[in-house]
Formats: C-alpha cells, sequence, structure tokens
C-alpha cells in the first residue's frame, strides 16, 4: 500500500491506495500522520482478528456497549479507561499492597542474640525486622512501647482474621463489621460495643494511614453505622473503700503504697507510673514532676501532692519498685475478695481522684491540668459524682498513726 497526495476543494488529501489480505482498500486522511498510521497498524490487523477471536460473546457485547456510549458521549474507549483508572482510584494509581504490608512491624528486636542466630552479612541478627507500614510509622512518630504493643496486637488480630494475603483495595465495610461482630480471630462470641467503637477506631487510622499511602482511595472502617453508646460512669471508691484499699496495700504489701497514692490522690495514670522515679517526686515542694516523655499525652505535666498523700509516699519504697507488676497483681487479688469485686472497676483509683478533687475545689480547669485531659472528658464523666461533704472526708484520710498529728475526724 502507498500514502499519495492530492488536492480537494483546494486542500491536501491524503490516500492510502493499495490491497489488504487480497482485497482493495482506498483510505482518505487529512494529514500525512494520519495516513502514515493508519498504514501502520494494517500490518497488526491478522494480531488484532486473533485477539478478537479469543474475546467471549460476552465481553465482546461489553466492548461494543462500552465503545458506543463513548462514541455517543464524544470521547474515545481508550481514553474513558484511562481516565477512570486515575480518578477512580485518586488522583494517582493505587499502588498494590496486601493487609500484611499495611499493618507491617513496630520496631526493631534489639535484645541479644546468640551467635547461632546472627547473619554473616554485617553481623545483624537474622530474625532483626525493621520498622514498616502502619506499625513502622507510629513507631516514627514515637509513640510509647505500651502504645505500640497494644497497637501491634489489634492490627495482629484483624491482620490475621481478614487474612495477611489480601489486597488491601478488596477490603469492605462487611469484612470490618464481621471481625468486629466476631470478637476478632480468636471468636470470643462478640466484643461490647464500647470494645467495638474503640477497635474500629484504630482500624480507621490504619486505613487513614494506607489512603496517604496511595493504597486505597476509601476508608471501610469509617462506612460502619456508628457504633450506639451509653453513657460512660466511671466507678468512684466509696471513702470507706478507699481507705480499706490502702490498710490492705499496708498489709500486704506496704512497698506499693507509692504507686496507690500517686493513682489515688494524684491522679496520675497507672502507666505513668510505671515510668517515674524517685527523683520526680518533692517531698519539699510537694509536687510531682512529669516529663513529656513520661505522660499519655506527652505532655509536661506537675501534679500537686496533698497532705495525706505525702504522709502515704512516706510509708512506701522509692520508685522504681522492683516487680511491681507482680506484686500489683496479687495485691488486687486480695483487694477484690476483701472488697467484695468480681472484678475490679476499671482505673477505680485514678477515677476517684478526677471526682473527689472536682467537688473539693470547684476547679474544672485546675481538675483537669492535674489529671492531665481535657475540660470536656472532666465535665463529661465526673460532674456530680460525689458530694463536697464526701470530698472533705476523701482528702482526711491519712495513716492512723498520723491522725491525731493532723486533727482529722474519722471518716
Amino acid at each position: 500500500m502507498k500514502i499519495k497526495h492530492r488536492l480537494h476543494n483546494g486542500e491536501t488529501r491524503y490516500i492510502v491506495d493499495g490491497k489488504i489480505n487480497g482485497n482493495r482498500r482506498r483510505e482518505q486522511f487529512d494529514t500525512k500522520r494520519e495516513a502514515e498510521l493508519f498504514l501502520k497498524y494494517q500490518s497488526k490487523e491478522p494480531v488484532i482478528a486473533a485477539w478478537w477471536a479469543a474475546v467471549t460473546l460476552s465481553e465482546r457485547v461489553d466492548i461494543m456497549a462500552a465503545f458506543n456510549r463513548a462514541k455517543q458521549d464524544g470521547f474515545s474507549l481508550l481514553s474513558a479507561v484511562e481516565t477512570h483508572a486515575v480518578q477512580g482510584r485518586g488522583n494517582t494509581h493505587l499502588k498494590k499492597c496486601t493487609l500484611g504490608e499495611a499493618v507491617g512491624s513496630a520496631y526493631v528486636d534489639t535484645r541479644p542474640k546468640p551467635d547461632s542466630l546472627r547473619s554473616r552479612h554485617r553481623g545483624r541478627p537474622k530474625n532483626e525486622v525493621k520498622p514498616s507500614g502502619f506499625l513502622g510509622a507510629k513507631f516514627r512518630k514515637g509513640v510509647s512501647k505500651n502504645t505500640l504493643f497494644t497497637l501491634k496486637s489489634l492490627t495482629h488480630n484483624f491482620r490475621d482474621y481478614i487474612g495477611a494475603d489480601v489486597d488491601v483495595t478488596h477490603i469492605s465495610p462487611e469484612m470490618v463489621e464481621s471481625w468486629l461482630d466476631a470478637g476478632g480471630v480468636k471468636g470470643h462470641g462478640g466484643w461490647e460495643n464500647s470494645t467495638k467503637e474503640g477497635y474500629n477506631r484504630q482500624i480507621k487510622n490504619l486505613f487513614n494511614w494506607m489512603i496517604k499511602r496511595d493504597h486505597v482511595n476509601s476508608n471501610p472502617a469509617a462506612k460502619i453505622e456508628e457504633i450506639m453508646l451509653g453513657e460512660y460512669e466511671p466507678h468512684v471508691l466509696t471513702v470507706d473503700e478507699a481507705t480499706q484499699f490502702l490498710e490492705i496495700t499496708r498489709r500486704e504489701s506496704p512497698a506499693l503504697l507509692t504507686p496507690v497514692a500517686l493513682n489515688l490522690f494524684c491522679g496520675i495514670r497507672p502507666s505513668e507510673v510505671g515510668r517515674l522515679a524517685q527523683r520526680d517526686i518533692s517531698f519539699t515542694d510537694r509536687e510531682v514532676t512529669l516529663k513529656g516523655r513520661q505522660t499519655k499525652t506527652r505532655r509536661k505535666r506537675f501534679v500537686d501532692i496533698s497532705d495525706n498523700c505525702l504522709e502515704w509516699l512516706k510509708l512506701g519504697a522509692a520508685l522504681p519498685i522492683a516487680n511491681q507488676n507482680h506484686q500489683w497483681a496479687a495485691l488486687m487479688v486480695k483487694a477484690k475478695a476483701e472488697l467484695g469485686y468480681d472484678k475490679w472497676p476499671h482505673d477505680a483509683l485514678r477515677h476517684s481522684f478526677c471526682s473527689y478533687y472536682l467537688a473539693e475545689h470547684e476547679n474544672a480547669a485546675k481538675t483537669a491540668l492535674q489529671a492531665g485531659h481535657t475540660e470536656s472528658i472532666l465535665f463529661k464523666h465526673y460532674r456530680k459524682l460525689v458530694k463536697k461533704e464526701q470530698a472533705e472526708k476523701f482528702w482526711n484520710i491519712f495513716p492512723e498513726d498520723v491522725q491525731a498529728q493532723f486533727h482529722v475526724v474519722a471518716a
């Protein structure tokens, strides 16, 4: 076949003339480039014919319908596919990623390894894993080890339930709901609504990270119906219960009077107490200093030490306390039995502090500053849980042998 040109109505036209598969073919084009492209693709016609023959009838129907719709709307079928490939997946093409890759790992295991486990390559342990994925991002952000451990347990549970090899674009809201309803990979028969809400919030965070990394363009966890929660009512120990708890501690494990007093009379979280050293507690200034790395919110905080707290602290051990977690577990067994609790109320010591401190000082901002949370949380959970006369008795809980010194009226 050859390309010819001629004038037609004063304009140059390009003609492709010749035989294709034994048949005469003559086509006219406005430009020479169009004629050359037509001629170029004629050599591919046998290949195209073979491909078309392999396409099923239903696929041919879809192709024809798509072609006709695109032509009707004024664009090519190819341009429609290319537009959908970009806009249908976000601003860029999605990067393929499995759920296992997205979850990743939290931190490098730096514990000493036997020589038999070390790699010859650069002397690194064979089982060393570099931070990666969502957990790696949290590690680089600087979240605490306790938070990483909790987040790792949750995301690994979700990963194992859905499947580590599942492409993240295939995860639907129904799959997330199924995981929540089943109670995780171990299938404990379902979680409470408050647990579901908290766990789903973390899965939202996981998919939000995937959106930032162009692995998905929507968040399936965000499409789940809002989980209805009843108003949370923190448990507050009565004055008698608080007194009895302190007496049990003094009898069973007096060293623990330090963390107990810091929880109960200063409102310092158990996790924060675990990061304190004795140098952070000043009996002279009557103040506990929590550095940013020691607090949940990563903000430095100063907490006042009350009169009764100071006296209980004098009876406890210096921080840090060896084997504290095991001692605390044994103490709680005794406390639950003597106070008549089948299950110890969540964060009961800190909740008691917040309620009694607010009732005593009637100052929400000061109470929130001491406890290390916001005023909105304070008003949501602690308004009028105890009366002022009860608060006066609470702040007069002293060790029996020093009550007379402070002229305290027994609760």
